[in-house]
């Protein structure tokens, strides 16, 4: 019998930034994973402290960006390899009202300040962008390239001893008072970071989970384009080879893993609006984001089983808010710090 103190279930941004904590703080592990349609794994991974369509900052935003950078570089040194990409995000105006209100928040916000820039030309020297009322910059983004980390991260663990390829099987869980037994494996804990599959955890489907299906294009052209993410009705985001993430969709009504053509064609649709040159789809996916009612995580012990943890919710944001959602969660698991009242899911213990 193998004994490690936690069990990861779910090898997702949020599992892998659980697992990369573990192994700062000396704590062995297993993580459990099946692969199966990880919404992390097509993410476009940007990091963004602004909510574009208000104006708005982002929870938490500075704690986030900052740990952030942090634990991703972790992630950097382990595995010999970069996934952290630094560039702005360029926000186009629909008129001259939007503009006249991001000029406003950048100057006067206390919390946009640092985040909005007052050069609203940037996008002028790229003929194959239509933004004739300008753009806005948001200052301190970038993206975190996933895609790679994750499938890279997975190798290291299975060279390690440190994963199990598998879906995981309730029927073989045993809970005993301070410990708990899957298969030939014994932990104290074992963590559920399964995203929108947590929905089929006997011991978690209660929890206000929304599935919502986001469809996504990469796409190739020769276009001149800036080094940015550029927002228009879509996103547009440099990858490689001259290719670019376009994305994404929020379809509630059919959630489900099948690419759609009415998706791509609305996303082709989204991009030409302000990209006016010729581009190749050279791919398309779907998955399902785990988002919650109140727009917030869900993290912390089951209200029964006290060896049972929650990690999840962590929605279209699941770059930033993994790395310091792991952090309370360690904190309150390892030394008995309060989770943030507002990811804590005490707030539904009602449903259990």
């Amino acid at each position: 019998m193998k004994k490690v103190e936690y069990i990861i279930v779910g090898q997702g941004v949020a599992g892998s930034c659980m697992a990369m904590k573990l192994l700062k703080e000396n704590k062995s592990f297993v993580v459990i994973d099946n692969h199966f349609h990880k919404a992390s794994a097509i993410a476009a991974g940007i990091f963004n402290p602004v909510v574009l369509k208000r104006f708005s900052i982002v929870w938490n935003a500075t704690k986030q960006i900052e740990r952030l950078r942090e634990v991703f570089g972790y992630f950097e040194q382990l595995l010999n390899k970069k996934y952290i990409y630094n560039f702005p995000v360029y926000r186009i105006f629909n008129d001259e009202q939007e503009k006249k209100t991001w000029l406003k928040k950048a100057t006067t916000h206390p919390d946009l300040i640092d985040y909005l820039a007052t050069d609203t030309e940037q996008l002028n020297d790229f003929s194959s962008i239509n933004s004739p009322i300008g753009s806005g910059e948001v200052l301190h983004t970038g993206r975190v390239d996933l895609t790679n980390l994750l499938a890279d991260f997975k190798d290291y663990l299975v060279e390690n001893d440190a994963f199990l390829d598998e879906t995981f099987d309730f029927n073989e869980l045993k809970l005993e008072d301070n410990q708990t037994s899957y298969k030939k494996i014994e932990a104290t804990k074992i963590i559920f970071a399964e995203g929108y599959n947590i929905l089929n955890n006997p011991y978690f489907k209660n929890l206000p989970i929304i599935g919502v299906k986001g469809e996504v294009l990469r796409i190739k052209t020769e276009a001149n384009l800036p080094e940015a993410v550029v927002k228009g009705k879509e996103f547009l985001m440099p990858l490689e080879n001259n290719q670019y993430f376009v994305g994404a969709t929020y379809d509630r009504d059919y959630v489900n893993y099948k690419n759609t053509e009415d998706a791509k064609q609305y996303l082709v649709e989204g991009v030409q609006n302000f990209f006016k040159d010729d581009f190749e789809v050279v791919e398309q996916h779907a998955s399902i984001r785990p988002t919650v009612v109140d727009r917030r995580p869900i993290i912390g012990v089951h209200p029964t089983h006290q060896q049972l943890i929650c990690l999840n919710g962590m929605g279209t944001r699941g770059t930033m808010l993994a790395p310091v959602m792991v952090d309370d969660l360690y904190d309150f698991l390892e030394n008995n710090q309060p989770i943030d009242k507002e990811a804590n899911i005490a707030r539904f213990y009602d449903r259990f």
